[in-house]
Formats: C-alpha cells, sequence, structure tokens
C-alpha cells in the first residue's frame, strides 16, 4: 500500500506540468506536492489536505503579476468573442469577460476554437486562469483551464456601458479597459495604419476632442468595405475598450469593431467624383470617393452621359467604381463624362450635384518600372524615376508610398510616353524650394519642354511631373507601388535604411504588393523580420542634394527582388539617362 500511495504522489506532481497548457478538457492548476509532504497519504488525508484552487475574481487576475496562476473565476459573461485579424501577438483571436457594468473585464487571449464549448457573446462560464501575460500595456489571460458553460443567452445590455460622454479615457484608460461600451463620435483626422491589417481613425465624442491618444479602430478590409472616412458620425455599439501602449510616452485608448454590424455610419461627406479612365476602346471606368450603393445605379445607363459616345445599358459597380460601355472611342480624343446625382454611397448620401470628370479615348498603356530613388533630399524634394519599357500612355497611373495614406500621386491623363523615355515626380511641388520660380507645371509633351535653363529643378531628358505633396517620402522604411489605370500594380519596391523597425504603415503596404506577386518574397502578412530581409537598402545613406548618390536599378531586367538594386550608399545618380548596367531597349 505504501508504494502505492508513493506513486500516487509522484503521478500527481508530474500532472501539474499540464496547468499552463491552454486546452479546455485539463483540470485546474494546484501546487505541486514535494516528496517531504508525502507522509499525509499514511493518514489517508491526500485529497482533503491538498492545496485548493483560489477562488478569485477578474479584478485579482489583473492584479496579479504577469507568470502562472491558479485563479478560478465563477459566473463570469462572455460579453466579445475577438477573431484573429493580424498579427498573432499583438491581435490574437479569444474573448472578454466580465461581471458587472462598470468591470473590471479581461481580455482573454485563448483562441475559442480550442474550447469546448466553444464560447460565444453572452455565454455565462467558469475556468481556471492559468497564466497571466501583459501585453502592450494589456493585461491578458494566456491560458486557462477547467473550462465549463453555466448557461448561455445573457443580457448584455446590462453590462454595456456608453463612454461617449466619459472626459478620462485617455487619462484612466486602465478603468475602461477590455470592458464591453457602446461610443458615438466623429471620426477625424486621416486614416492611419494600427497594426497589421488594421487602420484606424481619431475619434471625437462628447467628452473627448482633439486627441490622437483617442482611436477608432477596425480591420482596414472592413473600413474600406464600409467606407470610414474623415468627418463621418459613427456609433459603435457592444465593442471592446483597450489600453495599447505604443511606445514608452505614448499610450493609446482604442475602440475596436470588427464587423459591420457592430457600427453605424452617418453623416459621411457626399461622393465625388476622383477620376474617369478608358479601360478600352469601349470601356469606361469613373473612381469616386465613396462606395456607391448598387441599388442607386439604373440598369439603363441615363446616370452617364459623354458627348461624342452613346453609352450602353448594364453599367457595373464594383466599390468606388462604376464602368459602362460604348461605342468605338476616338484614341486620345478628349472626352468628358457627366454623372448625375441620383448616385447615392452606401449610407444612403448622393453626389451634391451633377459632377463630371474628363478622360482621354484609349490608348495601350505603357509598361514602366521604378528606376532610381531618393527620399532624403534637403526640404523633402525628393525624386522618383519612371524608365519606360514599352510606348504608351501613363494616364491615371497611380504611384503610392506605404499603404497609401500620404504619398499618393496620380499621373496626367494625357501624359504619352516612349520606349527609352524617363519621367521624373518632383516632391514638394508647391514648395518655393523645390519648385522655384518661374513655377515649372507637368511636362506632358516634350521632355524639354521646360528646360533646366529656365526651371532650375528640371531634367531636360525627362518629363518633369510635380506632386502637390509637401512631405516628401518617407527615408526610414518605405514601399513604393506603381499602379497602372486600372489599378493593378505594375512594379514597387521593398526599401529600408536597415535600421528602424519596420511602420505598420510599411508592413501594410508591403502585404498589398506580396499579395499581387510583385516583390519577393511574396507573402500576404510580413513581419519586420521577412521585410528587412527582402527590403533594398539604404534610405539612410542617400544624398541631400539630387546630384549626390542615390538608390537605383542596376539592369535591364526586373525581377522584383532586391537583387535588382543599388546596396548601401547606392550610386552617382543618374537622372534622366540610363544607369550603371543598363543599355538602351532596341
Amino acid at each position: 500500500m505504501r508504494s502505492l500511495l508513493l506513486a500516487l504522489v509522484i503521478f500527481a506532481a508530474c500532472g501539474d506540468n499540464n496547468a499552463a497548457k491552454t486546452d479546455a478538457s485539463i483540470s485546474g492548476p494546484h501546487d505541486a506536492m514535494g516528496f517531504e509532504d508525502a507522509k499525509v497519504f499514511e493518514d489517508a488525508k491526500v485529497f482533503e489536505d491538498a492545496p485548493p484552487t483560489v477562488i478569485g475574481t477578474i479584478a485579482d487576475v489583473r492584479a496579479a503579476a504577469d507568470g502562472p496562476l491558479g485563479i478560478e473565476l465563477q459566473n463570469v459573461t462572455v460579453t466579445y468573442v475577438k477573431p484573429q485579424i493580424g498579427d498573432l501577438t499583438s491581435d490574437p483571436a479569444g474573448f472578454t469577460i466580465q461581471t458587472g457594468p462598470t468591470g473590471p473585464a479581461i481580455f482573454v487571449a485563448v483562441d475559442p476554437a480550442t474550447l469546448s464549448p466553444v464560447p460565444v457573446d453572452g455565454d455565462v462560464v467558469n475556468f481556471t486562469a492559468t497564466m497571466k501575460t501583459t501585453v502592450s500595456g494589456q493585461p491578458r489571460v494566456t491560458t486557462l483551464g477547467d473550462f465549463s458553460r453555466v448557461s448561455q443567452g445573457a443580457d448584455l445590455n446590462a453590462l454595456v456601458q456608453d463612454i461617449s460622454a466619459a472626459t478620462d479615457l485617455v487619462t484612466a484608460p486602465d478603468s475602461y479597459d477590455a470592458e464591453l461600451v457602446t461610443v458615438t463620435g466623429t471620426l477625424t483626422g486621416n486614416v492611419g495604419s494600427s497594426g497589421s491589417g488594421f487602420s484606424r481613425f481619431e475619434i471625437d465624442t462628447a467628452g473627448i476632442t482633439a486627441t490622437s491618444a483617442l482611436q477608432l479602430r477596425a480591420p482596414t478590409t472592413v473600413m474600406n468595405a464600409i467606407d470610414m472616412t474623415t468627418g463621418c458620425a459613427i456609433t459603435a455599439t457592444k465593442v471592446t475598450f483597450s489600453k495599447f501602449v505604443a511606445s514608452s510616452t505614448t499610450t493609446n485608448s482604442e475602440i475596436t469593431v470588427f464587423q459591420p454590424s457592430d457600427f453605424a455610419l452617418s453623416g459621411c461627406a457626399a461622393p465625388q467624383v476622383v477620376k474617369a479612365a478608358a479601360l478600352s476602346a469601349t470601356t469606361v471606368r469613373i473612381t469616386f470617393s465613396r462606395n456607391i450603393d448598387p441599388n442607386s445605379l439604373l440598369a439603363d445607363g441615363s446616370q452617364f452621359t459623354v458627348a461624342g459616345l452613346t453609352v450602353a445599358t448594364n453599367p457595373v459597380v464594383a466599390g468606388k467604381t462604376v464602368t459602362f460601355t460604348t461605342d468605338a472611342q476616338t484614341a486620345l480624343a478628349a472626352y468628358t463624362v457627366n454623372v448625375t446625382n441620383t448616385l447615392t454611397d452606401l449610407q444612403g448620401t448622393p453626389l451634391a450635384t451633377t459632377l463630371a470628370a474628363n478622360f482621354f479615348g484609349y490608348t495601350t498603356p505603357a509598361t514602366v518600372v521604378i528606376n532610381e530613388v531618393n527620399a532624403k533630399i534637403t526640404s523633402s524634394c525628393d525624386l522618383v524615376e519612371l524608365r519606360v519599357m514599352t510606348d504608351g500612355s501613363l494616364g491615371n497611373f497611380r504611384l503610392t508610398e506605404r499603404d497609401a495614406s500620404t504619398i499618393n500621386y496620380t499621373f496626367p491623363a494625357a501624359l504619352q510616353v516612349h520606349k527609352n523615355d524617363f519621367v521624373i515626380v518632383h516632391f514638394g511641388g508647391t514648395s518655393a524650394t523645390c519648385n522655384p520660380l518661374p513655377t515649372a507645371t507637368d511636362e506632358l509633351t516634350d521632355p524639354a519642354g521646360q528646360p533646366s535653363a529656365t526651371h532650375a529643378k528640371n531634367f531636360d531628358t525627362a518629363y518633369d511631373l510635380y506632386s502637390t505633396s509637401a512631405s516628401g517620402l518617407t527615408a526610414t522604411t518605405n514601399v513604393l507601388t506603381l499602379y497602372d489605370a486600372t489599378d493593378t500594380i505594375v512594379d514597387a519596391v521593398f526599401l529600408t535604411d536597415a535600421a528602424t523597425t519596420a511602420a505598420a504603415a510599411t508592413l501594410t503596404g508591403a502585404g498589398v504588393v506580396g499579395s499581387a506577386n510583385q516583390w519577393t518574397p511574396a507573402a500576404t502578412t510580413y513581419t519586420d523580420a521577412l521585410f528587412q530581409a527582402a527590403a533594398v537598402d539604404n534610405l539612410a545613406m542617400e544624398a541631400t542634394t539630387p546630384g549626390g548618390n542615390s538608390i537605383q536599378r542596376v539592369s535591364d531586367m526586373d525581377s522584383n527582388t532586391k537583387a535588382d538594386w543599388t546596396s548601401g550608399a547606392g550610386a552617382a545618380s543618374t537622372w534622366g539617362a540610363l544607369n550603371v548596367g543598363q543599355i538602351a531597349l532596341p
């Protein structure tokens, strides 16, 4: 009997190693018992003398130090089941739990799909928190045991609090972290990246205005699909609040929505016509500033008129674009399309008035590559050069950086180029430093149309185009992406200074390029390490003048890898001319 009891001791002590695993079938944690305590078995008092699991509260878990725990939580309500989107560490799948309308609450970073039964909103559950970790300032339960469901269908209205008028969301984020909230406010500022797969706006509420520390966050796909833009009023209902420590000096208060059912938009700016482009000799596409409601599009095509052309029936809407068919266009002929204000966005807001856009009759698009870059020129007078590989149109091509939230330059609709031409985009085009008097304008017909003798910043062997962006290119980590008139990526380059951690916006832009197989290795999601290994360096070593060193393509091939480019300090600039390693195309 004594041998049998000793064996039970060993089994019980070894079994405790399972307490840290994320598995709903495991038992709760227990303190491992040393062999010196084995004598309790002789008195047949093993189970009554074993240290029990501590029954505690959510507040106890939040207050506990990071590491192994043994806190049993009883009758806590699952308030929001979070999907895994983006980074596995920052944004894992999980769920929040709460017991009262003002908290406390905590995020359980355990994939609901690994638990049985799988938790859903409104479940009342029991489990033992076996590990706590703090990620970016937010405490989380990261492993658990003894998961069970007590009941379903709890009234979440009894747990949600409206924080629209709260004035301490930024100053006391711990008081709201992981709690179920409703908030009404207005989206402000520019959309920005908020981690892999997410975007964010600042949000003004009745209680807090004009601070970047209060943010409305959403998956980028959701934000684009539902058409969130600055100026929209938003009401997010029964969503979670999160504290996020971005750096040693920056803490953000975030309200995150994950699906359209989490929120409602209203009061957004009326949709505008952004551009029109001929996609073929009989097809035209109009791009709007907002997604168009398909139910507002008339099948007879009467909402679109083009002088000199007949518009066919059955136009097609796709997000922010409407495509329609015409009879044969005359190549390079100037056309104007008029759009009636019976079209509306997804919120039912119509165009403010009848709007128009100009386009040119279809010509074959040119083939071009990004050929030379300098993002370090003084006063942000940065330069990007394109090399033309085949004749055609550059009309409505776009050049973007990172996730396109800052630099987003659209090429003039009338620009026609030829093989072996060069095109240089100048940034800071409205600056007297980057574009001194007499102010240069876009060269559309002759690379030497505005010679450098009178326009000091121009290059006589390239078409000089001027972006109105005053910020210049980002010289730390960047992704330059070139789109054609159909918004198809035709070229891209990953760039780094080899010292800076890749910004979230850079990684987002890289994912877009990788998904289009326009860089190697091609990935839909890039980590900093993967991006740095793939990127051309070194942005930090470029010259601060146009005549100094730049980053250059070093061959006539385009393998979509950093091997196509210089490294380190680059090479002496060759704006408007072939780089070392290139020859004129026959």
